[in-house]
């Protein structure tokens, strides 16, 4: 009767660790293929060049986050949740979802502006 008893155990264990799953794999990132064959030059000439890594003159490259003068701000109106756009045709603009400082979009022009 032990051996059995053992034996039950013994094959039960096996099945628990057999059982376990994989540890997660780490996820990958995945890097798209470049449309350009190397030491080739760019037909459009917008690709960063490959021997300069300092070339920044591609315009999908990221840009750093916009200082707090590179946009103009918006100007006061009497009421205080709208303001007159910096851009023409210089529209009124609800901005009572907006803090002083963030930055807004013109849906005239697209423009963006800071919040007075």
């Amino acid at each position: 009767m032990f051996k059995v008893l053992l034996s039950t155990v013994a094959i039960a264990s096996v099945v628990l660790v057999a059982c376990t799953p994989p540890p997660p794999a780490p996820p990958t990132r995945y890097v798209p293929p470049s449309p350009f064959t190397p030491g080739q030059p760019d037909p459009y000439g917008d690709a960063p060049d490959p021997q300069n890594p300092a070339d920044t003159t591609a315009p999908n490259n990221p840009a750093a986050p916009p200082s707090p003068g590179e946009y103009p701000t918006a100007s006061k109106t009497t009421n205080p949740t709208e303001v007159v756009s910096p851009y023409e045709p210089f529209n009124l603009i609800d901005v009572s979802d907006f803090k002083s400082g963030q930055l807004a979009r013109d849906p005239s022009n697209q423009k963006i502006f800071r919040v007075p």
